[in-house]
């Protein structure tokens, strides 16, 4: 290749009508002569061409950068440069040819410093609008839950604890088992804490609230078309959205038999395939899922498939229920008296010997969450001081000649039960008072405004 000294008027032309595009641009050949100086460059600097080409640049520019490039062949970029009193900033690059600088080249990036400026704002705005992304994210997907808010000391509790931190540094999948109401969603997001990833997104899926015919739409997402009703542009599946983090299954083992094919192909490939798609996403996901009926059963039953199970089950938590870990009673309950109290401005202090012997007399089917509801029961109808067997006895019925502790729900759910108990106690007061509303308000502690609230969201005759 020449050296540019020794290019031709035409050649320096083409090269000239090429950087004339991008407006402000100057070439010194391997001499620090001037050979291409670009329009925009003439009409700012009030030099003509004829001025300048074939000068050396020092002479036409005393304070030039060029030379320096020239010199060490090291580029200078972004750089400020001052003409006829306009601040512009430009980048200077050396030219090379087979590890030899035959020139240099200095170019606008912003003609004037006020179009840096707006750069800069735009750079701004779109890295705050990608922060706040980043954070909204986090907010919607991420763990809300670290291993020091699983409550208990017991031998059972620690080992599951310990477990957790024994595995959770790896990217394997981890399957966690319990009974309902024993948190398992609680061991899910501790794993996601104390692993690598817990800056990354923690997606919750409920395997068994999502209709068969959506469940992979709503796993893997859909390109647009793929179905009646599909957005346009389609849509991200969780597995998308968790990409980086993890994702946790619960109930993993109400996933048909498609979705479990599908899934199966996500955790051998790190792979997902949107409904309606003929192509591939690769996904960076840790998949935690967790069950209440023994995946082994099913796959005996012909219900699961084996080979997913393996794959999921690479690690295994067993979270045990209640009734294995009696000893952790008072500080569960000392919990949910602490939560309680903050939640509601009760002024609760703690549970007598009696009351904890009559909780662990209980079976507790519905384990933790039964047992938190029974607790906010007996809190609203103490409202201070020590919770007694009578404020526990207060809201429940007899079963089998047992004393069950809450009223039968299936499945457990704690608003029902404080409306409940809420409304309950209101017509005790309301019976004590002879219906006086004023001395029931003050009875129960609230303002009679706050009463007479109650009494029509609670619907009390």
């Amino acid at each position: 290749m020449k050296k540019l000294s020794q290019l031709s008027a035409r050649e320096l032309d083409a090269v000239e009508l090429v950087l004339n595009g991008v407006e402000g641009a100057i070439i010194i050949d391997e001499n620090g002569i001037i050979r291409i100086f670009t329009d925009h460059y003439a009409r700012e600097s009030d030099l003509s061409k004829e001025e300048v080409l074939g000068k050396r640049v020092d002479e036409i520019f005393p304070h030039t950068r060029l030379l320096e490039v020239l010199n060490t062949g090291k580029a200078i970029t972004a750089d400020m440069w001052e003409l006829n009193d306009k601040s512009r900033i430009v980048s200077r690059v050396p030219i090379m040819n087979e590890g030899e600088i035959i020139g240099v080249l200095g170019i606008n990036i912003f003609r004037y410093l006020n179009e840096a400026r707006g750069f800069a704002t735009r750079i701004q705005k779109m890295s705050s609008e990608l922060k706040y992304y980043k954070e909204e994210v986090k907010r919607i997907y991420g763990a809300k839950y670290s291993l020091g808010v699983i409550i208990g000391k017991s031998k059972e509790i620690l080992e599951a604890k310990e477990m957790v931190q024994t595995i959770a540094p790896t990217n394997n999948p981890v399957l966690i088992y319990g009974e309902t109401g024993t948190g398992k969603e609680l061991f899910a997001h501790a794993i996601h804490q104390e692993s690598a990833r817990r800056e990354g997104p923690f997606v919750r899926v409920n395997c068994a609230g999502i209709p068969d015919n959506l469940i992979e739409s709503e796993l893997f997402g859909y390109e647009e078309g793929a179905f009646t009703g599909a957005r346009k542009g389609g849509k991200p599946g969780k597995f998308e959205l968790a990409n980086h983090g993890s994702i946790f299954l619960d109930e993993v083992s109400e996933l048909s038999s498609a979705a479990q094919a599908k899934l199966l192909r996500a955790l051998q490939e790190n792979e997902i395939e949107r409904v309606g798609s003929t192509s591939l996403t690769s996904v960076d996901t840790r998949v935690i899922s967790a069950t209440n009926i023994p995946l082994n059963k099913l796959v005996a039953e012909g219900k699961f498939r084996k080979d997913l199970f393996f794959r999921l089950n690479t690690f295994t938590i067993t979270v045990p229920p209640l009734r294995e870990h009696f000893s952790d009673l008072p500080l569960l309950c000392q919990h949910f008296i602490d939560n309680y109290n903050q939640e509601n401005g009760t002024t609760v202090k703690g549970i007598n010997n009696e009351a904890l012997q009559l909780l662990a007399s209980y079976h507790w089917p519905g384990n933790i969450r039964e047992l938190n509801i029974a607790i906010e029961r007996a809190c609203i109808d103490a409202r201070k001081g020590i919770l007694t067997v009578d404020n526990l006895l207060r809201f429940t019925q007899y079963i089998s000649g047992q004393s069950a502790i809450t009223r039968d729900y299936s499945d457990f759910d704690i608003q029902e039960a404080r409306k409940e108990a809420e409304k309950a106690v209101i017509i005790r007061a309301l019976q004590a008072s002879n219906n006086n509303r004023r001395k029931a308000a003050e009875l129960l502690g609230i303002s009679r405004s706050a009463l007479y609230n109650k009494i029509i969201a609670l619907k009390i005759d």
